[in-house]
């Protein structure tokens, strides 16, 4: 399960670090039309804000998407991501702080013998040549292995959902408000300690090497594709049994710690000004601690639209 999660949160930030293909084009028109995602309308007494659930990867028949997301981008003052895309040396400092080993140190000297026996095997897999990830932190490494999973279930990170957002940001010259940042965002990894970080990478890959796992990919991809939220919160389900590290560390951390602190910034931004349209994981979108229950539970009016 994590590995999952990993990616609908976190892993876009790695196609700096990958071999680039182009963002998905704002006006690609290869996929069928449907209702992608889900999209929100939060309301106070004087403002509306529309909260839309993204994904990090995507595929042709992602886009376009729906007329009312589309329209409520076009008419918003401003864009709210958790990544500012326009940010990269941020984006690139942050990384290289919390994924990368320092000088002298790779995957090769720090995992045991047996975790770095199952990496390469893994590595090999994907077809990643090993130098590339030498010094790559073993949470970055699992969250590599996981974006060339979905890779070969036909979703690609170039066309992730937030790349497609970037990209009408920088075309409509839309100003761009941050939500949290790459620093925020991946200083959870690197609060782990190596121990923590060694069991993430050996789970993420004993899920690769599950079909029943690797078969979860399509799922979740599915799952945004059709706006199925009740198959997103059965995803969630079952990770309530998970009792290992990896699992309470994606729950309590990468959803539970981080949607107060997303609710706030969205609250706020809803006091500020009209019609602003924010963006973040779907998942953040999902469940009794979501952020719309959240908000919900602060007073404002929660519309789902599809």
């Amino acid at each position: 399960m994590v590995r999952r999660l990993i990616i609908v949160t976190f892993a876009w930030l790695l196609c700096l670090y990958l071999p680039a293909a182009g963002a998905a084009s704002s006006t690609q028109e290869a996929g069928g039309k449907g209702q992608h995602g889900a999209l929100f309308k939060v309301q106070d007494a004087h403002h509306t804000l529309y909260l839309f659930g993204t994904i990090h990867v995507g595929a042709d028949n992602f886009y376009p998407l729906a007329p009312r997301v589309m329209q409520a981008l076009e008419q918003a003052p401003a864009i709210a991501l958790e990544i500012d895309p326009q940010k990269i040396p941020a984006m690139q400092a942050a990384v290289l702080q919390y994924g990368f080993y320092p000088d002298g140190k790779s995957y090769r000297t720090e995992l045991p013998p047996q975790l770095r026996q199952q990496l390469e095997t893994a590595l090999q897999k994907y077809h990643v040549a090993p130098d590339t990830v030498a010094r790559f932190r073993p949470w970055m490494i699992a969250s590599l292995l996981t974006v060339q999973e979905f890779d070969s279930k036909g979703y690609r990170s170039e066309l992730a959902v937030d790349s497609y957002l970037a990209d009408i940001v920088k075309k409509r010259n839309k100003p761009v408000i941050e939500l949290e940042g790459a620093a925020t965002q991946l200083a959870l990894f690197g609060a782990l300690s190596e121990r923590q970080q060694n069991l993430l990478l050996e789970d993420t890959i004993k899920e690769l090497n599950d079909p029943d796992s690797a078969a979860k990919v399509v799922e979740l991809a599915e799952c945004w594709r059709t706006g199925n939220l009740d198959g997103l919160q059965g995803l969630l389900d079952e990770m309530e049994s998970d009792k290992s590290f990896v699992g309470r560390f994606t729950r309590e951390v990468l959803l539970d710690q981080r949607n107060p602190s997303l609710t706030d910034r969205i609250a706020a931004l809803l006091g500020q000004q009209d019609g602003v349209f924010a963006a973040i994981g779907i998942l953040h979108l999902v469940g009794p601690t979501s952020v719309p229950a959240l908000l919900k539970q602060r007073g404002y009016t929660i519309e789902r639209l599809y």
